[in-house]
């Protein structure tokens, strides 16, 4: 082995024992309190977050690639103006609570207007806020109360709600790695459990360096699929 080939094996092996020493502990990646706070606090401080995303989606309600500004305030307002290459309005996409709305332009500047509820393109609405706030779908404090938490091959299972069948029940499996020298959530599959059973499989990446929150996600079920990715982001706590 040459001089300069030792120099960059010792070096890439320093690498690899800081990203080591750096990693999740073993105490953190067994204990289900810890990884729920890890799994929660992505932009948790995220109050209102404005900015551009490309979004390409595959539903009833939305189909194909296309860029949109996004204004998102907490606790459950979410505007999203779908625009074209030149800047104009396509389509306007409110949601409040459990209803959305959609607006699209016509040719005689008049807006036509179609209403749903409960979800869009495939997310449940009750989180599509969160979700462009830069927070992981998570349980409600009241529901964390009586929750059932374990770790299973290093995932963390969150189980809400009554599983007699009478359809309250939810389940939330966290999937990790590292980043940061600590857990970060990196995949969530939730499914609610019952007579109004649903699934969903969120996807998160690139988390930001202040927020911790994924500059890039996705959600998939049944009824269609998104995936976002943020151009530019601001986030007011």
């Amino acid at each position: 082995m040459n001089r300069q080939t030792a120099r960059l094996a010792t070096a890439l092996a320093l690498v690899y024992l800081s990203s080591c020493a750096h990693g999740p502990s073993t105490k953190e990646l067994s204990d289900p309190k810890l990884l729920m706070a890890d799994a929660c606090e992505p932009g948790q401080n995220s109050q209102t977050v404005k900015g551009s995303v490309w979004m390409n989606a595959q539903s009833k309600d939305a189909k194909g690639q296309f860029p949109a500004n996004v204004t998102a305030k907490a606790p459950d307002s979410l505007t999203l103006e779908v625009v074209n290459l030149l800047g104009g309005t396509q389509a306007l996409i409110t949601i409040a609570g459990k209803k959305y709305t959609i607006e699209v332009p016509d040719k005689n500047g008049k807006n036509q207007k179609r209403e749903g509820q409960n979800s869009w393109g495939g997310i449940p609405l009750k989180w599509a806020s969160d979700l462009f706030l830069g927070r992981i779908p998570c349980p409600s404090q009241d529901l964390l109360a009586c929750a059932k938490l374990s770790v299973q091959d290093q995932q963390l299972v969150i189980e809400v709600g009554d599983s007699s069948g009478g359809g309250g029940a939810e389940k939330f499996v966290y999937s990790f790695r590292s980043w940061g020298g600590r857990a970060w959530p990196e995949r969530l599959h939730w499914e609610r459990i019952g007579t109004l059973a649903a699934a969903v499989d969120f996807k998160f990446d690139n988390p930001d360096d202040k927020t911790h929150s994924p500059r890039k996600w996705e959600a998939k079920s049944a009824h269609g699929e998104v995936k976002v990715r943020w151009r530019d982001r601001e986030s007011t706590p």
